[in-house]
């Protein structure tokens, strides 16, 4: 990852109270990541810094939309997303990053680098299923195409002979009424 400036914020000179800092995240931001999911999107991000004497809170808000495949078809869809993230920076003996909400800084650090953060943010806020709203936006000869191989058997006949299995309930419990309470 090529490191992004903008991204950073020097802390120290920072009167303590809230500070409100926007960004404007596009594909030439993901582009500086080796393994990012996302090509194409448009989001805007709100964080609000609240430095206090021992710590710094940080609330991250991104919204907007980005371009992924579309599940069904394998066209690209815009998605919506909306994505609320906090993280806790302490200060302590060494710098850690060892808990997801939970930043430790070392005595020598005099800024945060949030870029990490606002990468995966939005790579969690990438939803788990991504379809066209409409079925109708879809590509439609990719549709037919996957119709035309459709079947209803399942693959798996290691479970098929169970089917045929005939269940006898042993005379011992043939009395027993399941549904009457003790």
């Amino acid at each position: 990852m090529k490191t992004l400036k903008e991204y950073k914020i020097p802390f120290l000179g920072l009167k303590t109270g809230d500070h409100r800092l926007q960004y404007k995240l596009d594909g030439s931001f993901f582009e500086k990541f080796e393994f990012s999911q996302i090509e194409s999107c448009n989001i805007d991000v709100d964080l609000d810094f609240e430095k206090q004497a021992s710590m710094m809170l940080l609330h991250f808000h991104l919204k907007g939309t980005l371009a992924v495949t579309c599940d069904r078809c394998g066209d690209d869809t815009i998605q919506p997303i909306d994505f609320q993230q906090d993280l806790i920076v302490k200060f302590g003996e060494e710098t850690e990053d060892g808990v997801d909400e939970l930043l430790i800084l070392g005595p020598r650090e005099h800024e945060i680098d949030v870029s990490q953060y606002l990468y995966e943010y939005a790579h969690l806020a990438i939803p788990i299923r991504n379809v066209h709203a409409d079925e109708a936006d879809c590509n439609q000869q990719t549709l037919m195409a996957l119709e035309k191989y459709k079947t209803t058997e399942t693959g798996d006949t290691k479970w098929a002979s169970l089917k045929d299995l005939s269940f006898e309930i042993p005379e011992e419990l043939e009395d027993f009424d399941l549904d009457e309470e003790e």
